[in-house]
C-alpha cells in the first residue's frame, strides 16, 4: 500500500459520502509552557492500494519518536482495503486518528513514523517550540479544569 496522505490537524472528520474535511494542518505546536500536553490533535492519513492488496489484511504501526529517537507511544491495528466503487479508481483508505493528551516534556523535533506492514511509508515531523513569554492564544489548550 502506498501512503497518499499524512497530516496533523486541529480537527478532521469523514462526511457520510466519504469527503475528508481537515481544518487547522500544523507542523509545529508553540506551548505556553513545557512540558506541555496538547487536549487534542488528529493524525490524517490516507492510503492507496493495488489490484492484489484488495481484500488482504494491512498491519498500521504508527509511533510518536522525541529528537533523541525515544518511542513516546505507539497505536497498531490492521486494514482491509475494499474494492474500489468504480473499477477503473484505486483502492483508497482515509483514516482519522484523534491523540489526546499527548505530553512533551521539552521543546525539540518530534516526528511519526507509519509504517505498514513492518515497511516505514513516511516520518511525519512535529516541532515543539519553546515557549515565549505570554502566549496569546493560552486559553486554546487551557482544559475545564485549569
Amino acid at each position: 500500500m502506498d501512503l497518499t496522505l499524512a497530516v496533523l490537524a486541529d480537527y478532521a472528520n469523514i462526511t457520510e459520502d466519504g469527503k475528508l474535511n481537515i481544518m487547522g494542518v500544523f507542523g509545529e505546536i508553540n506551548p505556553p509552557t513545557l512540558p506541555f500536553a496538547l487536549p487534542m490533535m488528529f493524525l490524517v492519513i490516507g492510503f492507496s492500494a493495488s489490484p492484489s492488496e484488495v481484500g488482504a489484511k494491512q498491519e498500521i504501526r504508527i509511533a510518536l519518536i522525541s529528537e533523541e529517537g525515544r518511542e513516546l507511544f505507539n497505536l497498531e491495528s490492521s486494514v482491509v482495503a475494499s474494492p474500489p466503487k468504480r473499477p477503473d479508481r484505486p483502492a483508497t483508505i482515509q483514516s482519522i486518528v484523534g491523540l489526546g493528551g499527548c505530553k512533551f516534556e521539552r521543546e525539540g523535533a518530534y516526528h511519526f513514523v507509519i509504517m505498514v506492514n513492518g515497511e516505514e511509508k513516511r516520518r511525519l515531523p512535529l516541532r515543539v517550540n519553546e515557549p515565549e513569554g505570554e502566549y496569546p492564544y493560552e486559553t486554546r489548550y487551557q482544559t475545564p479544569h485549569q
